[in-house]
């Protein structure tokens, strides 16, 4: 597996990418694609893809300072879930000296709780500590 970093000029991939990133995650969960393409310009900020074959793997995307990494992101194409390949990407993010900081959603519905049980067979465990991320922004309600 490669892991690179795409910009938005390579249109062929960047499309890819994002239309992983817009279907794995809720719109207010999500930043608009302008401001992605800010944060990508910020060296502490690494927005990668996993490829292999030419083919879409999945999506990290995380901070990284001195000491720590924080992941924002992590999805896996859709076809390829189950397989260990999201395993094989948070192993990616693992091999060095930072300390991962992962977040996940509250636990309020199946899925959020499959995330947290794949996160503890990797190892991970749930801090008791209360985080609260905020909305990049606010999902429309239909009238």
């Amino acid at each position: 597996m490669e892991f690179l970093r795409i910009e938005p000029t390579d249109t062929l991939r960047w499309n890819e990418v994002w239309k992983l990133y817009e279907e794995s995650f809720p719109l207010s969960e999500r930043r608009k694609e302008e401001d992605h393409i800010r944060a990508c310009t910020d060296p502490f900020f690494f927005p990668l893809s996993a490829w292999e074959e030419g083919q879409l793997i999945g999506i990290i995307f995380y901070w990284e300072w001195d000491s720590y990494r924080y992941t924002e992101y992590l999805a896996v194409t859709p076809h390829l879930r189950g397989q260990g390949y999201g395993s094989k990407m948070l192993r990616y993010l693992c091999d060095s000296d930072h300390t991962l900081i992962l977040e996940i959603d509250p636990l309020v519905d199946e899925l959020s709780v499959r995330r947290l049980q794949f996160y503890e067979r990797a190892g991970f465990t749930l801090t008791p500590y209360r985080f609260v991320h905020l909305p990049y922004r606010l999902e429309s309600k239909p009238k």
